[in-house]
């Protein structure tokens, strides 16, 4: 085991005098010969935090186990030389000598095999474990990356689909990576790849997200009350964390798949380490008749900055094309192509640095930009879109108590949207519009042990919004009520606000992505309140179940307005509010040989806009999964995963009717159109939704290099779910058609890691 220590740095005037009002407000210490302690333990292998870890200072009283983030602090550790001993279940324990003059340390240890009877264990439960013992925090799920990856599902192993599987999530259909949390809206979702907002992570219209498993470190899925310090959404937060490499030896992964091939490398580079990831689909070389593919390039890089700071960098680029001859060229006429292509990229940066005794300062800044074209090119007729988010915030996190654990900070965030439709042959632009709203935010969390039995967490988010002339205070707390060790009652209550929001059609059953616009004159902020209550317990060390009951409402969202006029600025979109209240279960065993979990939930959900109430596209009702991870045949590892969905709304039809057109040219009536009549606005139901998928793992070492084979089947019973209905009043009498969902659909692969 090595370790990183490292000192004091000059402060200026104003963090003196900053500290000295924390040392003040705060038990530190500073007043005796002891010392603020802090420090953190990390993987040795790739620098992830280790949590749950035992901490112990010889010949002393204290002592104490990390975070969830690996960190550990002493506020009152003698001012003399110390020895902390580390230990573990499943890592080498070890000793490591603190000098007198050193108030921080980095430790890093060894993971070491457990020889146990015959009894597979798997899993770790200590993060959720950890944070029902020491956070105030309803709603919080974290998935690692061995949950991710024993999931099954479409040909890859995928965040974003995994995240679909949990208690108050809802996917619509199969066709889309987009959830909708709690009866919220799909845009509403705030999506975090470290810290740094993207707008669509998307691959193949919506069937596959951005993310490569192998990448990330942990994720963490909160689907109400969450804390202050995450901004601008309603309804939930998917905070994605990458790795940050290894720092002893350069390493690599792979894969192939039905689907793409992908790579990633990581490892040390001077006295930084790396991580990067490619990969690329071959959909067109496959297929041949349909060009489209994707590309995307992931990277993490991480070094220290002077003495005790560190600065890191997140990049990720991705891009989907598809190129579609309609017109083949010849003399006289250019061809004419369908080109179709969206992507995301994004780069943020983040630098730490410790200031003295009094805590840490974090600075992030970052660009995240979504663009997509869809045209018949050269010049005939062009859509473009384009969404940027430019982003600075600052974040002062002071070394905690042992009562309060508090985060100040401050941000600002600025927005720009534009929209274009065109023809370059007709020198003509249709329509064009843009939003560039800023918003400037402030917020302070505090997690307080008011008692051994009662954890508190209230905070509070000042936000202004320009062009809308918004200001919105957003006050928050949760609590925890300890009824015993294993035991507790909890709940939270707070505010949201949204400055940015998505256009969506109630009648569309698919979203490629979200067409985001933001808040002026025109467009409202929208806000939304929560109120949840809920119970946790906790049956050894390895069986979660947590049950909890929510309502929420909605006020100035958006939606399309059909009888706009475009002689009128500002008619485009009218004003929706709603409601939704329902419960989630989770039942969760995190070792075992048998591991995984059930999630239930029921939802009521409603909006209302021009005088009408209804469901949105997205209620269901009853939702429920379960998700497995057991031994199977072979000796492979196995995944099973059997979903069940109430029937979903969708607006139904009552019958046709003919438009003619007349052309005053040629004094005659062509082009007869059929239009359709509307019945209830989403007053009909899809059939019940259910599905089953299987999974095979298999590993074994070979040459060096460790091999993993797969097989996976989705829809494993070839369930034919309705897609959208077809309606043929042609027919006598009148026909309805359904279109289904994914068949069963097997895909084989193989990764390999040295």
């Amino acid at each position: 085991m090595t370790a990183k220590t490292s000192g004091t740095v000059p402060l200026t005037a104003a963090v003196v005098l900053c500290g000295a009002f924390l040392v003040s407000s705060f038990p530190l210490a500073a007043q005796q010969p002891t010392r603020v302690l802090r420090g953190r333990v990390l993987s040795v292998r790739d620098s992830t935090p280790m949590p749950a870890v035992w901490v112990e200072i010889l010949a002393t009283s204290l002592s104490g186990r990390t975070d969830t983030a690996g960190r550990f602090v002493f506020p009152a550790a003698p001012r003399e030389t110390l020895h902390l001993v580390v230990r573990r279940l499943g890592v080498a324990s070890d000793t490591v000598l603190v000098p007198a003059d050193r108030d921080s340390i980095t430790i890093y240890v060894h993971s070491i095999a457990i020889d146990v009877a015959p009894v597979v264990t798997v899993g770790r439960p200590d993060i959720a474990r950890e944070r029902f013992e020491t956070e105030a925090q309803t709603s919080a799920i974290t998935l690692e990356r061995a949950e991710i990856a024993g999931t099954p599902g479409l040909f890859e192993a995928d965040v974003v689909r995994v995240v679909q599987l949990l208690p108050g999530s809802v996917a619509k259909n199969d066709y889309t990576i987009g959830y909708n949390v709690r009866g919220g809206e799909s845009d509403q979702n705030l999506i975090l790849l470290d810290g740094v907002p993207i707008f669509n992570p998307s691959h193949l219209a919506g069937l596959f997200s951005t993310f490569d498993a192998n990448a990330v470190s942990r994720t963490d899925f909160l689907t109400g009350g969450f804390p202050a310090h995450y901004p601008g959404r309603l309804s939930s937060v998917l905070d994605i964390s990458l790795r940050t490499g290894n720092p002893d030896h350069t390493q690599g992964q792979g894969q192939v798949s039905l689907l793409s091939s992908k790579m990633l490398v990581e490892g040390p580079v001077g006295g930084a380490t790396y991580l990067l990831g490619v990969r690329r689909t071959y959909a067109d070389a496959l297929a041949g008749v349909f060009p489209y593919y994707f590309t995307d390039v992931i990277g993490k890089t991480r070094a220290p900055l002077g003495r005790r700071g560190s600065l890191a960098l997140t990049a990720y680029w991705g891009r989907d094309v598809l190129d579609l001859e309609l017109v083949r060229a010849r003399e006289g006429h250019e061809a004419v192509n369908l080109a179709f292509n969206w992507g995301n990229r994004l780069l943020g940066a983040t630098w730490s640095q410790a200031v003295g005794a009094v805590g840490l300062i974090q600075n992030r800044a970052s660009i995240s930009e979504f663009s997509t074209t869809l045209g018949l090119l050269p010049d005939l007729a062009r859509f473009d879109n384009s969404a940027r988010l430019l982003s600075a915030s600052t974040t002062f996190v002071p070394h905690p108590s042992a009562v309060h654990d508090v985060r100040l900070g401050a941000a600002v965030e600025r927005y720009q949207m534009n929209y274009e439709i065109s023809s370059a042959s007709l020198e003509t632009t249709f329509f064009q519009a843009s939003y560039a709203p800023t918003v400037l935010s402030a917020f302070v969390d505090d997690q307080w042990h008011a008692a051994n039995w009662l954890l508190l967490r209230p905070g509070v988010r000042l936000d202004y919004v320009t062009g809308a002339r918004f200001t919105g205070v957003s006050p928050r707390a949760s609590f925890k009520l300890f009824l015993d060790k294993a035991t507790a009652l909890t709940g939270s209550a707070g505010r949201y606000y949204q400055a940015i929001h998505s256009i969506r059609d109630q009648e569309i059953p698919i979203t490629i992505y979200e067409f985001w616009i933001g808040a002026n004159e025109h467009i409202p902020v929208a806000q939304s309140d929560h109120g949840v209550l809920g119970v946790e317990r906790w049956f050894g060390r390895d069986v979660q179940v947590v049950v909890e009951g929510y309502r929420k409402t909605f006020d100035n969202l958006v939606t399309p307005n059909r009888a706009q006029d475009l002689r009128v600025e500002g008619d485009e979109y009218i004003p929706a509010t709603g409601s939704a209240w329902g419960i989630d279960l989770l039942v969760r065993r995190h070792v075992g040989t048998i591991r995984g979990w059930l999630a239930y939930g029921f939802t009521r959900a409603a909006r209302r806009a021009a005088g009408v109430t209804y469901p949105p596209a997205h209620d269901r009702r009853h939702t429920l999964n379960v998700v497995l991870q057991i031994p199977g045949p072979l000796g492979s590892d196995m995944g099973v995963r059997w979903g069940v969905g109430s029937p979903l709304p969708y607006t139904g039809f009552v019958g046709e009717w003919y438009h003619r057109l007349y052309n005053a040219g040629a004094g005659v009536f062509s082009d007869v159109r059929e239009e359709p009549i509307a019945a209830k606005l989403n007053g009909e139901r899809y059939p019940t939704y259910t599905r089953l998928d299987v999974g095979f793992r298999w590993a074994f070492e070979k040459w060096g290099v460790q091999w993993q084979p797969y097989l996976q089947v989705a829809n494993a019973y070839n369930r034919r779910n309705v897609f959208v209905y077809f309606f043929n009043y042609a027919d006598a009498p009148p026909t309805r058609t359904g279109v289904s969902q994914l068949p069963i659909l097997p895909t084989i692969g193989l990764e390999f890691a040295w």
